[in-house]
């Protein structure tokens, strides 16, 4: 994996924390669905979350984000951004806890839909 490659993927772990793997063609495109690599037309690379960023600095993060007064609260739209990228109905649940958020919810809801729905 080149390095040009590497900082993108990294870059799109930093703004989805969530995401697991991202699919980075190329052209150094970035997409957090497979579908929509293969949809650019050009070849792509699978990269883990775990290839670029070793679970030391994650805990790291956990422990600063915990550390801190008042904890890193996502926004609405970065959450409404991320739920479409979450594949598994367990996951959303995890993400609906404590969230009262009606917009967040609504996403959240429509997503459980299409993914019982496939």
């Amino acid at each position: 994996m080149n390095e040009e490659i590497k900082a993108e993927a990294i870059e799109v772990f930093g703004r989805f924390p969530l995401a697991k793997e991202v699919f980075v063609t190329d052209d150094v495109q970035a997409f957090l669905k497979e579908d929509r690599a293969k949809l650019h037309g050009l070849d792509y690379i699978k990269v883990l979350r775990t290839d670029v960023m070793p679970l030391e600095n994650v805990e790291t993060q956990d422990e600063e984000t915990k550390d801190k007064s008042k904890p890193g609260k996502k926004s609405a739209d970065e959450l409404i951004a991320l739920v479409p990228t979450i594949e598994t109905i367990a996951e959303l649940e995890d993400l609906e806890k404590g969230e009262k958020r009606a917009t967040v919810l609504a996403a959240i809801t429509a997503r459980k839909e299409e993914l019982t729905t496939k």
